[in-house]
């Protein structure tokens, strides 16, 4: 049975804003909020909205896994990040994004679709869909193209499929 995806608290929710704070700008990571957000937003078609801050409290975290020792285990060349939520009586309180210290690929292009995806995990969704930047297992060309399938859609440009979108709207 597929899990529910989960809304954040209401006083959060309202707003239709998360905020987000890079605490991984290092090595292959350096750069990649700061680009992933916009597109993230964009292709989200304002179901939610990511604002950058620098310093201080923010709803979502972004880590570089393995830096604490309480950071999830995610073996030696991840093919993913892992998000973690931590929910209180009225919904999601907080998030963390742990980026794969040492990535399945290094392209860029794969970098910004892990990031994305666990930026939709952050936001609430739960199961995965079959093509887009929250699908579960992509395909990679040697040019760091992305795809579901060997003759899929290509990405970039990066998309969420309508159904995500959708279960997206639902819950913000």
């Amino acid at each position: 049975m597929a899990e529910p995806d989960i809304p954040w608290m209401p006083k959060i929710r309202d707003t239709k804003i998360l905020t987000i704070r890079n605490d991984a700008d290092v090595g292959l990571w350096s750069g990649l909020v700061t680009a992933a957000v916009p597109i993230f937003n964009d292709k989200i078609m304002k179901a939610l909205k990511y604002n950058i801050v620098t310093e201080g409290k923010a709803n979502v975290i972004v880590k570089v896994a393995g830096a604490g020792k309480d950071d999830p285990k995610l073996g030696a060349t991840a093919t993913h990040g892992v998000a973690r939520r931590w929910k209180g009586n009225q919904g999601i309180e907080e998030a963390e994004i742990y980026l794969p210290a040492t990535p399945w690929q290094s392209h860029r292009n794969v970098l910004q679709m892990i990031l994305m995806h666990e930026m939709a995990h952050a936001a609430g969704l739960e199961e995965h869909a079959s093509d887009g930047v929250f699908m579960t297992l992509p395909n990679v060309d040697q040019n760091g193209n992305i795809s579901a399938t060997k003759g899929g859609r290509k990405m970039p440009a990066f998309f969420f499929t309508n159904k995500t979108i959708t279960r997206m709207r639902a819950i913000w």
